[in-house]
């Protein structure tokens, strides 16, 4: 007699009707089910198929565990080694996009995460890459980079192992009688003398006190300040003082003593010149983060998340100044984040963003300008470059597009008269340097509103930016303009505005560049070549030789654009041929 053997046949998981194809169905779009092919893939040119029901089981137990051994056995491969096959525009795609791999390209200091080619892809991300050698026929040639910020800036730093002492204290206040008269420290309140006493005595003394609790807080404090203040003087170093170069990397050897401290003031301090000076001087985007990331703990602790309320002089004219170093940490942080796609370290949902009076003390006319700049950029980013802004429909996109930049017009007509910056009128120039910090901010925003209309599917196709009331027509002239006022000497550059000058430039280097891939038989393509091929030479022209951190910036953002521009000729050479 047989014995009774059940055999349990597997069941066959139940099927559902696809009712769009597998390219809708991935981007969370309507699908038609037109054929043969429905309306999105016959304009992308993509195979409109329905395969999604073809694995109709589960994988077993004893494949699910080869696969766990095989994961275990094979790490994730690195970025460079997947081949991605992408369509012209990826808009829902936050992952595909690339704005937050680990490989983003870094020139000058410029993360180039975040700017979009006009087929809405990351510029020199690898699927921008890809886009870039399908106009050119050319591959981007990866010497001109720096592979990860700064590599050779820090490399020269690595040689100098020299002890570095804190330098002289009447020097320090010589310094601080010289920053104080400087129109840069009306944009960065950093220091407020009344306090700076008790930062010199912790510093020198050993003399701790309420105000500045610690002494490693307070050494940091004082080489962070001495970097900014020898960047942006005409001071050269001699027996009593060492290289600029030599004061920031001693600054940031004193942090792990600062950060096992109590904290205080002086930390906040250090923290947020340091931010300034790795963002302006360094080109170093790791370290501005690393900077950005701590000090909005430091504010938090120290009251600054909210505005001053009036409890007697003393403890008010501190809550102001802590309240300034919150304003200049979240002005980098939102200047920072837009550049380069990173999340913002300060949540605008976590502190009181009410605006400080012009007439406190530290809170000039031109800082509050630039605060108000600062908080339409966090717009920016939330709304245009944020995971969440990256799954919009591009309704949803072209309207928030006009709403920002009716912000920006506001913010423009908030600015005097004499300051306020223009769109493209030849006849205006900036003679100091907050208009100069202002015309630059307007055309740079201006442009990085515009350039997200290249997410787009409807602008994909047609590919249009002739049209003068075209979203992508204003980023290329916005830019253009940008370039064209520089070269123009319509915009006051001094060491101490120069340094925050370029990752603009680079920026805008970009957007004119795209255009000309775009369209490399328009009337302008020969004339962009040439404008972007003219700013390195010019900005050379204007450093001084003691600018030594500048001058090594500038090496990389010289390989940097004559890169561009031989692939600029390969675009328009491929387009003759054609």
């Amino acid at each position: 007699m047989h014995s009774a053997v059940s055999i349990e046949k597997p069941r066959r998981r139940r099927q559902r009707a696809c009712r769009a194809c597998d390219s809708c169905f991935k981007k969370k779009i309507h699908c038609d089910a037109a054929t043969p092919k429905c309306n999105w893939c016959y304009h992308h040119d993509l195979p409109c198929t329905f395969s999604r029901n073809r694995e109709t089981s589960r994988a077993p137990k004893n494949n699910r565990a080869r696969q766990s051994s095989f994961i275990e056995a094979h790490p994730v491969q690195k970025a460079s080694n997947i081949q991605l096959d992408l369509p012209s525009n990826q808009q829902g795609s936050p992952s595909v996009l690339g704005f937050r791999t680990r490989d983003n390209l870094h020139v000058g200091g410029h993360v180039l995460g975040n700017l979009c080619t006009f087929n809405g892809l990351p510029f020199f991300s690898p699927s921008g890459q890809q886009w870039v050698k399908s106009r050119t026929g050319e591959d981007v040639d990866q010497a001109y980079f720096s592979p990860r910020p700064s590599e050779s800036i820090e490399a020269t730093y690595a040689g100098s192992s020299r002890p570095v002492g804190l330098p002289d204290k009447d020097l320090v206040y010589y310094m601080l009688d010289e920053w104080e008269a400087q129109v840069f420290s009306k944009l960065f309140p950093f220091i407020n003398r009344a306090f700076f006493d008790s930062t010199i005595d912790a510093a020198y003394h050993d003399k701790v006190s309420v105000l500045s609790p610690g002494t490693a807080s307070a050494r940091a404090c004082i080489f962070a300040f001495t970097t900014l203040c020898l960047s942006s003087s005409h001071i050269q170093p001699d027996s009593r003082l060492m290289r600029v170069e030599d004061y920031v990397h001693e600054a940031y050897r004193w942090l792990p003593a600062l950060f096992l401290e109590a904290l205080a003031l002086d930390g906040l301090q250090a923290l947020a010149m340091l931010t300034i000076s790795s963002f302006s001087m360094l080109g170093n985007a790791h370290l501005v983060e690393m900077s950005l990331s701590a000090a909005p703990r430091f504010v938090i602790h120290l009251g600054g998340q909210l505005a001053p309320v009036y409890i007697n002089d003393h403890q008010f004219k501190l809550s102001l100044h802590v309240r300034n170093l919150f304003w200049i940490c979240y002005l980098c942080d939102k200047e920072f984040s837009l550049r380069t796609g990173y999340p913002p370290c300060i949540d605008d949902n976590q502190f009181d963003l009410t605006l400080p009076e012009t007439t406190s003390e530290g809170s000039s006319p031109q800082f509050v300008s630039c605060l108000r700049i600062a908080l339409l950029q966090s717009k920016i980013y939330h709304g245009l470059y944020s995971m969440k802004a990256l799954r919009q429909t591009d309704a949803q996109l072209l309207g928030i597009i006009r709403d920002l930049d009716n912000d920006l017009e506001v913010w423009r007509s908030s600015i005097p008269p004499d300051s306020r910056p223009r769109f493209s009128e030849r006849e205006t120039c900036a003679f100091s340097t907050s208009d100069t910090i202002f015309q630059l901010q307007y055309l740079y925003c201006m442009a990085m509103i515009h350039q997200a209309s290249g997410r787009c599917s409807s602008w994909v196709q047609n590919k249009d930016t002739s049209e003068a009331g075209s979203s992508l027509a204003i980023s290329v002239e916005a830019s253009r303009s940008l370039l064209q006022k520089l070269l123009e000497n319509r915009l006051h550059l001094d060491r101490n505005n120069f340094r925050f000058c370029l990752p603009y430039f680079t920026t805008a280097i970009c957007h004119v560049f795209c255009s000309i891939l775009l369209k490399p038989l328009g009337p302008g393509s020969q004339d962009d070549r040439l404008l972007i091929t003219s700013v390195p030479r010019y900005i050379r022209s204007r450093l001084s030789a003691e600018m030594t951190i500048t001058i090594q910036q500038i090496n990389v953002f010289e390989g940097f654009v004559m890169e561009l521009e031989r692939l600029s000729q390969c675009a328009i050479r491929n387009a003759q041929r054609a």
